[in-house]
């Protein structure tokens, strides 16, 4: 798989870059979103399928004209079959379960991660001789944010991906503020503070303010050195 080599500098200015043309107000004040107008506005064509029969797809980024088998339900019944539908090169498709759902932070994150692996990934788009599309599996967030010392070709566009999304639905200056807010402080820490209870209450918090889930809001505060990457000591829990 093609893919580029990008740092997280490149990835931050490529969420500000998206940010600004969409909504540029979002990059200091919090404010809702409906992610299928990020997806309009980046001229990707959207469908809601039910992918699999047991949720292990979320998403999915169509590189190049193909197939793929649509399953009546999201669940499997004996004698269920699925269908052959058309996908065309730069769809995204979203499993139906995720917009069924009340998850909204799920389908949030989903969606604007599919939204950059059209924006990251070009080149990806150029191969018309691969065979294969592209799908977002059902994992631990934690597990495709790049932490990994040797990642594959496909884990290394996936924490692209993530790093993207997390950085466009959470703006830093943002976050700053509210995190302020929430932590009541008139500053900006000096050094990245500790996960306790507290701290952890304040993550989400946060979450829903964003419209995310709490692993990628905490991630997004350890990427920004608002917060450790390491938990508090128990000594420290019991004195907060």
């Amino acid at each position: 798989m093609i893919y580029y080599q990008y740092s997280p500098s490149q990835l931050e200015s490529k969420a500000i870059e998206l940010t600004q043309g969409f909504d540029k107000e979002r990059l200091i004040i919090a404010k809702p979103i409906d992610v299928y107008d990020v997806v309009d506005y980046i001229g990707c064509t959207p469908d809601w399928v039910y992918l699999t029969p047991n949720q292990s797809y979320l998403g999915m980024t169509a590189y190049n004209d193909g197939y793929w088998w649509a399953w009546p339900e999201p669940y499997y019944e004996e004698g269920m079959l699925p269908t052959k539908i058309g996908v065309s090169a730069g769809t995204i498709l979203i499993d139906r379960t995720i917009s069924e759902g009340e998850n909204r932070g799920i389908e949030n994150f989903t969606v604007i991660h599919e939204c950059f692996h059209q924006i990251l990934h070009p080149r990806c788009f150029r191969n018309k001789t691969a065979n294969y599309q592209h799908f977002c599996q059902k994992k631990d967030f934690r597990a495709e944010t790049g932490n990994q010392k040797i990642m594959t070709a496909i884990e290394r566009i996936e924490a692209q991906a993530n790093y993207c999304a997390a950085a466009f639905l959470m703006p830093k200056s943002a976050v700053e503020a509210v995190f302020m807010e929430k932590m009541g402080l008139s500053a900006l820490p000096l050094s990245p503070i500790k996960i306790n209870w507290k701290i952890d209450s304040v993550i989400k918090e946060m979450a829903a303010v964003f419209s995310v889930n709490y692993s990628p809001m905490k991630y997004r505060l350890q990427t920004i050195n608002l917060l450790s990457r390491e938990d508090a000591s128990l000594e420290e829990y019991l004195c907060s």
